[in-house]
């Protein structure tokens, strides 16, 4: 077995693992650890101090951000959601004012805004809220495979740990591996990682 299909194989295997760990977690404990972490980064510095948010809609038993959504639209932030180009393989961020009549279901049937022409550049994001299968304390993020997320801020490997915008992988507690996960030259580390229980500050 070649090195690459050794780590796909390692890699698959980590996605079923921590997918079949989240998707373990009832509607309630979802419901409650969606809330818990709203109430907590809501009054981080990071989200005070930030003007434009990037969010994601759950799907699949990731952590949910609508409640931590309906805050940033209260407090008056503007927002947006990822827009995938599957024939482009590119991601794009369209703004979100709260309306469900904003959404239509995407080929994966996850939801996204349809006016998108409304878009922001990403860089000039303050904050990027990424969904995740897993993580590590260093900031590795382990994604579905698709690689949107790692294209659309492929330019932070370059632009120095204080480039903005800040990356915030989000996770349920059992998704935080307790041994380092996998990092290809293309992935693109995490700044924190907020869970339903802290915010870690990664060494990225």
């Amino acid at each position: 077995m070649s090195k690459s299909s050794h780590g796909d194989t390692e890699q698959t295997a980590l996605r079923q693992q921590f997918r079949a760990a989240r998707r373990a977690l009832s509607a309630a404990e979802q419901q409650a650890a969606a809330q818990q972490l709203a109430a907590h980064f809501s009054r981080s510095a990071a989200f005070h101090h930030a003007s434009s948010l990037a969010f994601y809609l759950a799907a699949d038993g990731e952590l949910s951000l609508a409640p931590l959504l309906e805050a940033a639209l209260a407090a008056g932030k503007r927002c947006f959601l990822p827009v995938a180009n599957a024939e482009a393989n590119s991601l794009s961020f369209c703004a979100f004012h709260g309306d469900p009549a904003e959404l239509a279901p995407n080929r994966w049937g996850i939801l996204e805004p349809t006016a998108a022409h409304d878009r922001i550049d990403v860089a000039a994001l303050d904050i990027v809220f990424l969904p995740l299968v897993a993580c590590d304390a260093h900031g590795t993020r382990l994604g579905m495979g698709k690689g949107f997320y790692d294209r659309a801020l492929g330019f932070l490997l370059e632009a120095g740990a204080s480039a903005e915008p800040r990356l915030i992988g989000v996770a349920h507690d059992c998704q935080v591996s307790a041994t380092p996960l996998p990092r290809a030259s293309w992935d693109v580390p995490l700044t924190l990682i907020a869970t339903p229980t802290t915010v870690l500050v990664t060494p990225t």
